[in-house]
């Protein structure tokens, strides 16, 4: 079979953008989940409780999600380029801007606002340009590979960040960040525009996106919408308890600095290879998605609900991989639910919808996790909690495969190849009839 240019072209525009989501993560969430090296310093500078310093935290993260459904409006007529661009210079000004803060309130403004604001537009950009861009079987391959930037971020800056502490201070992190974060400008000037019309096994994607009013009421009338919706704000509500409350939980158990670097590392690794792992599965699976997705769910919160009992190195080594596992599987097959219970041309719009609402579990999360950890004067109530909302998230996204199986109500994807093939079907019988009438007209 002959490559022409033109395929060649397309299949580098789609590495690229690629490429360029995957650093993009590596900025967005990847940069919340190292946050817990500063937490604990941050917390000390300034004698803060714990609840207190988590709103910086809480602030950052929730911007994760806050703006989603207006970049979803955005970014529906102007694209993801120049968008990313933009939050990536704010990130940059938040990250710099934050190592001159004075007190916690600074901090807030600083690193929970503005560079929380642009972490939130480099995310949503990172996950809803990829959608168009494959279809089906492709998807969820492109964004694991994308996606898996986030713990590759948590593997990369720990140890740096660590050593920048020890050195110096923890005010040389958020000059480094800073600078770091100047790579989502070029990663946003790779988001070049899908071309639709030439996306092949995808025939839904090549309509025109509906009007905002008739697109929301198409997602609330879908019930599989609805409960992923539901499993992802009761996520969103402990989704950055385990990585940020780590090193406090280790040192409860009198565990040296090099053991918590260690177990951070090992939960960043993890979860790598459980995006790497759960995303292959999709792939060869992707009608099992919902069920694959659960599973990571599952082993996200039974490794976080049995991490607190933990007290040798060995077993905070093992249950931190648990914990990486479930981590990676739920979060890496996060945005490629979106596109399987909604048309992929919807996405932006859905995802968008549910990051938004999300924002506020993830803006009280960490303050109550907080709270918990001050109230009962341990970190064990806070991972509990955070365990449940897993495992409840777990069962409505096993509700979407259940579903699904039983044809209740099956996903968008499934009911364009019902309805292509009723067409194929009608156009042979069609074919049939225009042949009986010619043998008719023949023997006449």
């Amino acid at each position: 079979m002959m490559v022409t240019k033109t395929t060649i072209k397309k299949r580098l525009r789609k590495i690229i953008v690629v490429v360029g989501s995957h650093f993009a993560q590596m900025l967005s969430s990847g940069m919340s989940f190292s946050f817990g090296i500063l937490y604990r310093e941050i917390r000390l500078e300034f004698g803060t409780s714990q609840s207190d310093a988590a709103w910086a935290a809480s602030m950052f993260n929730s911007l994760l999600g806050f703006v989603g459904l207006p970049l979803g409006v955005l970014t529906h007529r102007t694209g993801e380029r120049w968008v990313a661009v933009v939050g990536a210079v704010l990130l940059a000004t938040g990250m710099l801007t934050s190592m001159f803060a004075t007190r916690m309130s600074t901090i807030y403004i600083t690193y929970g606002l503005i560079a929380g604001l642009g972490s939130g537009i480099i995310h949503y950009c990172g996950n809803t340009i990829l959608g168009p861009h494959f279809n089906d079987k492709w998807r969820p391959v492109a964004m694991t590979i994308a996606n898996a930037g986030v713990p590759l971020s948590s593997l990369i800056l720990p140890p740096v960040m660590t050593v920048l502490i020890e050195k110096f201070d923890w005010r040389k992190n958020f000059m480094l960040l800073a600078c770091v974060s100047l790579i989502g400008i070029p990663s946003g000037l790779a988001f070049s525009p899908p071309e639709i019309d030439v996306i092949e096994g995808e025939e839904g994607m090549m309509k025109e996106p509906s009007k905002l009013k008739t697109s929301v009421k198409k997602l609330l009338k879908n019930i599989n919408f609805i409960l992923y919706f539901a499993a992802s704000f009761s996520a969103y509500f402990g989704l950055f308890v385990p990585a940020t409350f780590l090193p406090d939980l280790m040192y409860e158990a009198y565990r040296s600095s090099t053991d918590v670097y260690i177990v951070v590392m090992v939960l960043g690794s993890t979860d790598f290879l459980g995006r790497l792992l759960f995303g292959a599965i999709a792939h060869k699976l992707p009608r099992f998605i919902p069920f694959i997705q659960s599973m990571g769910f599952l082993l996200f919160g039974l490794g976080t609900a049995v991490i607190t009992f933990a007290r040798s190195f060995l077993a905070f080594i093992i249950l931190a991989a648990i914990v990486g596992l479930g981590s990676g599987g739920f979060s890496g097959l996060h945005c490629v639910m979106a596109a399987h219970v909604v048309p992929v041309n919807e996405m932006r719009l859905a995802y968008g919808l549910v990051i938004s609402v999300g924002g506020f579990p993830m803006l009280a999360g960490m303050p109550l996790a907080g709270l918990v950890t001050d109230s009962f004067g341990t970190q064990r109530g806070a991972y509990i909690f955070s365990a449940c909302l897993f495992g409840f998230g777990s069962f409505l996204t096993c509700m979407i495969g259940v579903r699904e199986i039983c044809g209740h109500s099956r996903s968008y994807e499934f009911e364009e190849h019902e309805l292509k093939y009723r067409v194929q079907s009608n156009d042979k019988e069609t074919i049939q009839e225009q042949g009986v009438k010619t043998q008719r007209f023949e023997e006449n």
